[in-house]
């Protein structure tokens, strides 16, 4: 937990350091509040899982459950269930084994290189049809919509127990050249936090929502900022990562 956090930290700061502290300026720590959106993409990618990890242990310890069972919160669970078989000449029942080792590395905090190791050796232990990366790309797309999925219906839950008149959510898009055009154009899209976003004519709850056409979910950086009514986020000094 400590790493994930400090290395957000870390790649977050590298981030804002030229805008509050120029080298040819004065200290301008006004600027750290355009940087708000990029900290939370970073929690949701890079904390939360490991957040999601910790705590599945200690359910799992309080219910007496084996320290190997994968248990996932209710959010990741219903999306890998939801989000159904999308590898192509794959069947279902290697699908189901790549989805058990999805949520047993959700459970023990590992992050995509583990994560994609599992899913490789699934793979190439069924036989299965293999290419460069392509163990990756099945894990930061399962993991990240699983991740999305919980940030976005923990919100909504939020937002319902406190009684918030019209919560919002923001689309954030990871600005550099291998984002696809619609996600990029979607950048700072706001709507309710209960209707959906439009990327590329699809309509997204979240990013990696897996009701969406593979085209368009498939190995997404995108991330999602949560607002109360009236609160607005500050793009102002906006940097690439």
């Amino acid at each position: 937990m400590r790493r994930a956090w400090f290395r957000s930290l870390t790649r977050w700061m590298d981030r804002v350091r030229p805008q509050v502290l120029p080298a040819d300026g004065s200290p301008a720590p006004q600027a750290l509040g355009g940087h708000t959106a990029y900290w939370g993409v970073l929690m949701d990618s890079e904390v939360m899982p490991v957040a999601s990890g910790l705590l599945a242990r200690v359910r799992n310890r309080l219910a007496g459950a084996p320290e190997d069972e994968a248990v996932t919160d209710r959010e990741a669970a219903a999306y890998l269930n939801e989000a159904g078989n999308r590898l192509r000449r794959v069947p279902d029942e290697v699908y189901s084994l790549v989805v058990r080792e999805i949520e047993t590395g959700l459970a023990r905090s590992e992050g995509i290189p583990g994560i994609s190791a599992r899913v490789r050796t699934v793979l190439t232990a069924s036989g299965s049809e293999y290419w460069p990366n392509r163990a990756v790309v099945v894990a930061r797309t399962e993991v990240q919509g699983a991740v999305q999925a919980g940030a976005y219906f923990g919100a909504l839950e939020v937002a319902r127990d406190r009684g918030d008149l019209a919560p919002r959510k923001v689309w954030v898009s990871t600005r550099d050249e291998r984002t696809r055009p619609a996600h990029r154009a979607a950048d700072g899209q706001s709507t309710l936090i209960e209707e959906p976003f439009v990327v590329g004519g699809a309509r997204l709850q979240f990013p990696g929502d897996p009701r969406g056409p593979a085209a368009t979910v498939i190995n997404c950086r995108c991330g999602c900022a949560y607002l109360v009514d009236g609160e607005r986020l500050d793009w102002t000094d906006r940097q690439n990562p």
